[in-house]
């Protein structure tokens, strides 16, 4: 099973960041979020990871060329130029990185990398954290039998609720509202022909849907409260999406 990650689009606007800097590398705890969200993954079992880059895609590409180095103490001889590994402290992940494109929507990015996505896969946005079980989404996934399942939490702040645009659906109140959790699993066929090329979201209205609905740990890191908020955890040696409270 490989993770398709959407990590294509503009700048983070969070102040107080490198210029520039794709949303997905803001630093939490003195690692991109990016690797977060992988770690997490890959405590679910997932190892196999399709990167959808674009704006400044270099970013990405260069932390993955060096991705042993920054896991790793290193002993550097500047006389010789050589590098020596003192431990071996990395991943054992298979990334592709892929560059969909700067303004490309998040629907046609997944377009692009069907073709080595699998039959099925999983999807997240580049911003999000959670513990989501994994296994659970995909347990429900082939259970429903549906060509997307997308995961939903409470909403908080700036989320709105997931309105699926079915007939009898109607706006809940907010302590009873969901949110989808930037995470889904999908069979390829979910994006074949002619489906809407926004946001996945936009999808749900016009594909079958099934629902996760996950009541744990979800944030997304859209303003420098959220970003702090996340680095208050993590230097407390709380990361709810790691699996550590």
């Amino acid at each position: 099973m490989k993770m398709i990650i959407l990590a294509g689009g503009q700048k983070s606007t969070i102040s107080g960041e490198s210029e520039g800097m794709p949303k997905p590398m803001l630093s939490i705890g003195g690692r991109p979020l990016l690797w977060h969200i992988m770690k997490h993954a890959s405590l679910c079992g997932i190892k196999e990871f399709i990167v959808c880059g674009g704006y400044k895609i270099d970013s990405i590409k260069d932390y993955f060329l060096d991705f042993y180095i920054y896991q790793s103490d290193i002993q550097v001889d500047t006389g010789s130029n050589t590098v020596k590994i003192l431990d071996k402290n990395t991943e054992d992940w298979v990334v592709t990185v892929v560059d969909t494109g700067i303004k490309t929507m998040p629907v046609e990015r997944i377009k692009k990398v069907l073709d080595i996505a699998g039959e099925e896969f999983l999807i997240s946005y580049g911003d999000c954290l959670s513990d989501i079980s994994l296994e659970r989404l995909q347990d429900v996934h082939r259970t429903e039998e549906k060509s997307i399942t997308v995961a939903v939490a409470r909403p908080s702040g700036r989320k709105m609720p997931l309105h699926f645009m079915r007939e009898e659906a109607e706006w809940m109140s907010s302590d009873k509202a969901w949110t989808s959790a930037g995470v889904f699993m999908a069979g390829k066929e979910a994006f074949a022909g002619e489906c809407c090329g926004g946001d996945i979201e936009d999808m749900l209205s016009q594909s079958s849907t099934a629902v996760y609905r996950h009541e744990g740990f979800f944030n997304t890191i859209e303003t420098l409260r959220d970003k702090a908020a996340a680095e208050k955890l993590w230097d407390k040696g709380i990361a709810p999406w790691m699996g550590i409270v």
